[in-house]
């Protein structure tokens, strides 16, 4: 029912800023989604089925682009994309990827609405909700004001989802066997008989296949790791000394100041 408010809310502010303003390209534009960045450097045995997720011969990448200084960033959207799409996000590689509209940051601007964090009233979340828009139609990529979480929770996971039901599809074309029938399990489809499609294998398949749509998000009695205690995907990088933070970063004509 929340999820079913928050979608009522977004189409209503939409439809509104369209007729208000009589601007129904930026409408098209907001509801039009950005172009895979992944697709332009793809080999013919990678897919990128989704802009969060790239699969080749050696393994599964995760794309966590909002930026981690040490914060762990990297390893909480690791964990959204996982929860969908049932890898091991201490297994699979991580890639910032590149810097591309298609990584808006679509909560940023949530911070900075006149009401109390506090404040969950309609006119609250609404307005909240309708920041989302300006910052999907400017592509405001940018990592900070504890915003990862608000923009990855939903949208990872959806991201995921489609991946891995795109990946069941194309095992059942394949195979024959309804996707209903398939699973997914640790980097693999897995068919009725126990027998196992290595996602990697999957690769030069799947890209001859239209993503699946209408998608749903598995529900919370579900999940395997949201909402349950995790080893940071960071925790060895910290131990050894080995973690980059921002006080490590070194630009081109990089000048050092003190306060």
């Amino acid at each position: 029912m929340v999820q079913i408010k928050k979608i009522a809310r977004r189409t209503f502010l939409v439809g509104a800023t369209a007729i208000a303003g009589g601007v129904v390209f930026g409408t098209y534009r907001y509801l039009k989604p950005y172009a895979n960045p992944l697709e332009a450097d793809l080999h013919k045995d990678e897919a990128a089925i989704t802009p969060f997720f790239k699969i080749d011969k050696t393994g599964v990448t995760l794309i966590t682009p909002h930026a981690d200084v040490g914060q762990g960033a990297y390893s909480i959207q690791a964990y959204l994309l996982a929860e969908e799409l049932d890898v091991d996000p201490l297994a699979v590689q991580l890639d910032p990827g590149k810097s591309a509209p298609a990584y808006y940051n679509a909560a940023l601007l949530r911070e900075f609405t006149p009401f109390a964090a506090t404040d969950k009233s309609w006119l609250a979340e609404s307005v909240r909700d309708f920041t989302a828009i300006p910052s999907k139609l400017v592509a405001m990529q940018m990592t900070g004001g504890s915003s990862t979480v608000p923009d990855s929770y939903e949208k990872l996971r959806m991201a995921a989802a489609t991946a891995r039901e795109t990946l069941k599809e194309t095992v059942a074309r394949d195979s024959g066997i309804p996707r209903n029938l398939l699973s997914t399990e640790n980097g693999n489809v897995v068919l009725p008989d126990g027998s196992k499609r290595l996602y990697s294998e999957l690769a030069p398949l799947v890209m001859n296949i239209e993503p699946v749509s209408d998608v749903p998000l598995r529900p919370k009695s579900e999940w395997k790791y949201l909402g349950n205690d995790l080893e940071r995907t960071d925790t060895v990088a910290k131990s050894t000394g080995v973690q980059n933070y921002a006080i490590d970063l070194k630009m081109d004509g990089m000048v050092y100041a003190t306060v």
